[in-house]
C-alpha cells in the first residue's frame, strides 16, 4: 500500500451562467463589485501570452512591468473582496 489517502482528481469548475453572475453583482456593494471586475481584468492580463526573448531575460522589460502592475492590481482588489463577508442567502430569506 503506497498511500493511505489516495489523491483525488481535481474537480472541474464550470463558469457560472451570466444571469447568476449578474444577480450576484447586483447584490454586492459597489466597491466590492468593482474590485471583482478588477480582479478579472488582472487575471486576464496575467494569463496573456508574453514575448520571450531567446538568449536574454525571460520577459522583456515592458512585459515585466505590465505583469507587476497586474499583480499589484490583483492584490489590492483581493484585499477589498476578502474584507467583505459574502453571505448571499442571509439577506434574501426575507424576500420569500
Amino acid at each position: 500500500m503506497s498511500t493511505i489517502f489516495p489523491s483525488l482528481p481535481p474537480i472541474p469548475t464550470d463558469p457560472a451562467p451570466a444571469a447568476v453572475s449578474a444577480f450576484k453583482m447586483l447584490h454586492l456593494p459597489k466597491g466590492v463589485a468593482e474590485a471583482e471586475l478588477l480582479m478579472d481584468d488582472a487575471v486576464r492580463e496575467l494569463r496573456r501570452p508574453r514575448q520571450i526573448e531567446f538568449f536574454g531575460p525571460l520577459l522583456c522589460e515592458s512585459d515585466e512591468n505590465d505583469r507587476q502592475t497586474a499583480q499589484a492590481m490583483y492584490a489590492q482588489a483581493d484585499k477589498t473582496v476578502s474584507s467583505y463577508p459574502e453571505r448571499m442567502g442571509s439577506h434574501l430569506r426575507s424576500l420569500s
